[in-house]
């Protein structure tokens, strides 16, 4: 069954700096892990700085300190290839992640404002997986635009139980 995780660099990384202070979260990551049955190993499907990639999960988590690992009650294989078919070799959502700013600054003044950024070819981290909760069958609770939740907030959601155990 594929989990959802929440990380943030062992080592500084400015990208991860900025989002934890902008959300005022612990986390600046949010990515898959599944087990590859080909592979005979855990891997980690992820919107990474270099792109939207796989790595396997031992080399993931010799960087990255893990924070939370949550298992959905419901699958979401369907969501989650949905996203691989789109997404994997394609490039970091830069622009989208930037214009996250605008999303998050409308939440402190209690606005929704929708991210001037977005972009239907590329993704970030928390965006990919809100995606793929949306293409699962028993997760239509999830209404936001997957490009206005953060790994903080992504994180809160499934703290809640919105179909997911912890």
């Amino acid at each position: 069954m594929t989990e959802i995780g929440f990380s943030t660099p062992k080592n500084f990384n400015p990208v991860s700096w900025v989002v934890r202070k902008f959300t005022g979260s612990k986390v600046s990551h949010a990515f898959f892990v599944y087990q590859d049955e080909e592979l005979e190993m855990r891997m980690v499907m992820e919107a990474h700085e270099l792109g939207f990639r796989l790595t396997p999960y031992d080399h993931f988590v010799k960087k990255n300190q893990i924070i939370g690992l949550f298992t959905p009650t419901k699958p979401i294989e369907v969501g989650l290839r949905y996203v691989a078919k789109r997404y994997l070799g394609t490039v970091y959502d830069y622009p989208g992640l930037f214009g996250s700013v605008v999303v998050i600054a409308g939440r402190w003044l209690h606005r929704k404002w929708r991210n001037p950024f977005r972009s239907s070819r590329n993704v970030f981290c928390s965006e990919a997986v809100y995606i793929a909760l949306q293409k699962s069958p028993g997760y239509e609770c999830l209404t936001d635009d997957p490009d206005s939740v953060d790994p903080q907030l992504m994180m809160q959601y499934l703290e809640a139980g919105l179909g997911i155990k912890a």
